[in-house]
């Protein structure tokens, strides 16, 4: 009798084991698609998780949608959970997820214990409250406005009140769901308003999308464009018809605002007018004359840190994404004087970010270099695509609208091409069981 209960026990010590490590499966893929882990790694650490754990599993990754399957081969039964979830960027809960998954990995906590710390981790609130993600809104319109756009002081000022007004209504569209259908064509619409009955005293290309400059696609184009260059098919085309659909959207309130704006003024339309302010040779403005250049090494590290936390980057995640996007910056800004390498700019600039952020990851165990990557994305790709190629899209003409989606694909894939060259220069063979998060 004795032997029969100890016998239970085993086989229901064994179970308990085996649903906790399933559970941190769970936990685990929940917290990495909810905190931005790229998707066309997601399966891969998924599948090689689960191996370590032994734990036989089977994964499905789609936006917004995990499919997870356990098998038993003693039993020849399966059981298939689906977690769901809303895709976004928390820099700080992702880097305590990866920590906490690589510590269980690695064996130096439980499984018991890594299950309540995902718990804790996913049961924290964001680290900004809406006040600084308000004032973040202003500061990235502010600089972004005379860095990336030759924009003047005025132009930045009126830029970063614009962008208190998206903000505004982006905490608009959180509160009310049937708002926020219309968040992106009422932002445009109100941004591009605004900017048009200001026409004669600002630069009205340069604050408009500086002042919307958080609603643009860059970097779910640029994500969208890399999944679909690893063979993730589903997900990428997903991504891309609703990055694609967001600027027609955006495009659409712009038009529709600056048209509205100028009749007010019975002035001509400000997308004729637009043509004249923009330089065809740097796509910059060119309405007034910017800052000094030497503001540009204020800017861009206070751009940076914006931008950081608008992914919900710890003050401690900062010193290396900082670092990360003032050098994708500068290699891009050097680079696009050549006219040799200005074709391969995003690319080369995406290489030397990338190696940056993999070194890290190689030297940090408890690092990853997704953070560090996004870090610097976010600064790349808003100055890839000049003024002129935006404007070009909105003004609907055929040769110009395929010339800005020749553009954007083109920046995207260079993007795409330097981070996966760098990933195989620092892990050329990389180990399957080891949970390595990288684009």
């Amino acid at each position: 009798m004795l032997a029969f209960e100890a016998e239970k026990q085993k086989i229901l010590a064994q179970l308990a084991d085996i649903f906790n490590r399933q559970n941190f499966l769970l936990l685990a893929s929940r917290a990495l698609m909810a905190f931005g882990a790229p998707l066309h790694r997601l399966e891969a650490n998924l599948i090689g998780m689960a191996l370590n754990l032994d734990v036989e599993a089977t994964f499905a990754v789609l936006p917004g949608i995990i499919l997870i399957t356990f098998g038993q081969e003693d039993t020849r039964s399966s059981e298939t959970y689906v977690v769901r979830g809303t895709a976004g960027y928390d820099m700080y809960r992702l880097g305590r997820t990866n920590r906490t998954i690589r510590r269980v990995l690695k064996n130096r906590i439980s499984v018991g214990q890594g299950v309540k710390n995902l718990e804790r981790i996913l049961a924290t609130p964001p680290i900004y409250s809406w006040w600084m993600i308000l004032l973040d809104y202003m500061i990235i319109s502010f600089f972004i406005c005379p860095l990336f756009w030759n924009g003047s002081w005025q132009d930045a000022g009126v830029s970063s009140m614009l962008g208190l007004m998206v903000g505004l209504l982006q905490l608009l569209a959180g509160r009310f769901n049937n708002y926020a259908n219309l968040f992106e064509v009422s932002s445009a619409f109100l941004v591009s308003f605004v900017a048009a009955l200001l026409q004669n005293h600002v630069c009205f290309g340069t604050v408009s999308f500086a002042g919307i400059v958080m609603l643009l696609p860059g970097l779910a184009l640029t994500t969208s464009i890399i999944e679909m260059a690893s063979k993730n098919m589903i997900s990428g085309t997903v991504r891309l018809v609703f990055a694609l659909s967001r600027c027609f959207m955006l495009g659409y309130g712009i038009s529709v605002g600056s048209m509205l704006g100028s009749r007010v003024l019975g002035l001509e339309t400000a997308i004729a007018l637009m043509q004249g302010q923009v330089d065809s040779k740097t796509e910059v403005g060119n309405c007034r004359e910017g800052p000094s250049k030497f503001w540009w090494f204020l800017f861009l590290p206070v751009l940076s840190l914006a931008f950081n936390v608008s992914i919900s980057a710890h003050w401690r995640q900062w010193p290396f994404m900082m670092f990360s996007g003032c050098l994708a910056y500068t290699v891009s800004y050097f680079a696009s004087m050549s006219k040799a390498l200005d074709p391969l700019t995003p690319a080369i600039a995406a290489f030397a970010m990338g190696l940056f952020a993999n070194i890290l990851a190689s030297f940090y165990n408890h690092r990853s270099a997704v953070e560090p990557i996004l870090g610097g994305v976010q600064l790349l790709v808003p100055g890839s695509l000049g003024l002129k190629t935006v404007l070009s899209f909105i003004t609907s003409s055929g040769t110009s609208s395929g010339s800005f989606l020749y553009n954007i694909f083109a920046t995207s894939l260079g993007v795409a091409v330097g981070l996966f060259l760098s990933g195989m220069c620092i892990f050329p063979n990389r180990r399957k069981r080891v949970g390595l998060m990288t684009f």
